[in-house]
């Protein structure tokens, strides 16, 4: 019999282009031990688990190799917990992976001092970027000043400058019909899409993609005949109803210069290759990105727009994580999480059904108990502790008392009362308090419960003995 005292807690000319423990039992491995009170001939219950840890060698009940989980004393103290080195050998590798990448993150951010870097950006040093045309323009005298906000342009851009923007498609529908409108002699668009061409201008529309090389004009603008050939392709644009194509192919142009909606001129590029720092002195590169951005004395200034995700927006209207992301970046995402889900079913299938085993070491029925009890009050399971209390009480009972099992293949709590009461001699309201009442409110009415089951399964399996 458990003892409850054992269970617990759980404008000029464009610029030209340079030349170029007891009886072994059975276990099942999915769950917890299946311990269950049996009569003995010494009426010493024998039970059968399964030992949680690594199998040691049989030994002794006390032996503290049979159970290496339960360090606690006798009198359920708390656990030891693992020693430094035994947490150093568990996680070194964890902690040397998080080393490598505090390292790798400040080796990024020491390099990343040595220089601006993004794309079409004027202070970008790098490859992409475009520190080289902006150090052209303030030599012939043209301010380059770089924003970041499209409010930045609303009441300061004027007839004398040129507005630039490396990424249109970031910027909202309402930034772009600011732009749209905006006061600046020209506007111009690197690689936009159809929907940032339409929220600007209603003369161009895309007409295709194409590669990067080397190309001809072939037409009369005084900009790109200055320039001759360059290093233009990408997306390719058509106009409607007015405009100019150069650098063209037979689906359209890589460069076109129409207007705004608000009658400014634009220029649509098709990449923006001639204004990177890695391509600026290549073909007629420089002079096409110095003549486009007014440095032939067209333009005082260059407002050089790099949409930001908190400043590619108007103020009025911010744009959130998903409105600048890619197109395809959420079906990816959701492929991924649809791939994951399917390794997670495809690795719980490997696991397989419980299967039972003998057990690896001798474990004997008070040590099994008593450790199961030690669980259960660490825990503060006192339910759990009532259920495998009645339960046991139940089993060497329910036999004993010839009741006809109900449809759930039990007998009825009533009719088990009746019984045990009959047989045993004690009151009905006692024994279906005991067997059947609620969960005890603390360990002191646990162990009064724990004593009343021992009365309840003792006096009725004595009186059977008697009648005998």
């Amino acid at each position: 019999m458990i003892r409850a005292g054992r269970t617990g807690a759980a404008g000029r000319a464009p610029i030209p282009a340079p030349g170029s423990s007891g009886t072994p039992g059975t276990a099942r491995t999915a769950g917890p031990p299946d311990m269950t009170d049996r009569p003995t001939a010494t009426g010493t219950p024998a039970a059968t688990g399964t030992l949680s840890g690594t199998p040691g060698s049989p030994g002794s009940a006390g032996s503290a190799g049979s159970a290496p989980e339960m360090a606690a004393d006798d009198a359920g103290g708390p656990l030891r917990g693992p020693s430094p080195a035994t947490l150093w050998r568990r996680y070194r590798i964890l902690l040397l992976v998080a080393l490598v990448v505090l390292v790798g993150a400040a080796g990024i951010g020491v390099a990343g001092r040595h220089g601006a870097h993004g794309e079409l950006d004027p202070r970008a040093v790098d490859d992409k970027g475009s520190r080289a045309v902006a150090a052209l323009l303030t030599e012939r005298g043209v301010e380059v000043r770089r924003i970041t906000d499209v409010a930045e342009v609303t009441g300061t851009a004027t007839e004398r400058d040129v507005l630039i923007v490396g990424f249109p498609d970031l910027l909202s529908a309402a930034a772009l019909r600011t732009l749209a409108d905006t006061a600046a002699g020209r506007v111009i668009l690197v690689a936009p899409e159809d929907a940032a061409l339409s929220a600007v201008t209603d003369q161009v529309r895309p007409a295709g993609t194409v590669a990067v090389a080397a190309r001809e004009p072939n037409c009369d603008e005084e900009e790109a005949a200055a320039a001759g050939a360059v290093d233009l392709g990408g997306r390719l644009y058509r106009t409607i109803g007015g405009g100019t194509g150069c650098y063209g192919t037979g689906e359209g142009s890589a460069l076109v210069l129409a207007h705004t909606r608000g009658s400014s001129e634009l220029v649509v590029l098709g990449a923006g290759d001639p204004l990177t720092n890695g391509r600026l002195a290549e073909q007629g590169n420089a002079a096409l990105a110095i003549n486009l951005l007014g440095a032939n004395g067209d333009a005082e200034r260059v407002l050089w727009l790099v949409p930001s995700a908190g400043g590619a927006a108007t103020r009025d209207e911010r744009l959130s994580l998903t409105d600048i992301l890619p197109s395809w970046v959420q079906p990816a995402a959701l492929q991924l999480l649809v791939a994951a889900l399917l390794a997670a079913l495809w690795r719980a299938r490997r696991l397989g059904p419980p299967v039972t085993e003998p057990l690896p070491v001798v474990v004997r029925a008070a040590e099994s108990v008593e450790g199961r009890a030690r669980l259960y009050r660490r825990a503060q399971a006192r339910d759990r502790a009532v259920e495998a209390l009645r339960a046991g009480a139940l089993a060497r009972l329910v036999p004993r008392l010839g009741l006809d099992p109900g449809a759930d293949g039990e007998p009825a709590p009533a009719a088990v009362v009746e019984a045990v009461a009959e047989r045993s001699g004690l009151r009905p309201a006692d024994v279906r308090s005991a067997l059947y009442g609620p969960t005890p409110a603390d360990d002191p009415a646990l162990v009064q419960l724990a004593d009343d089951l021992d009365t309840i399964v003792r006096n009725t399996l004595d009186s059977e003995v008697r009648r005998s």
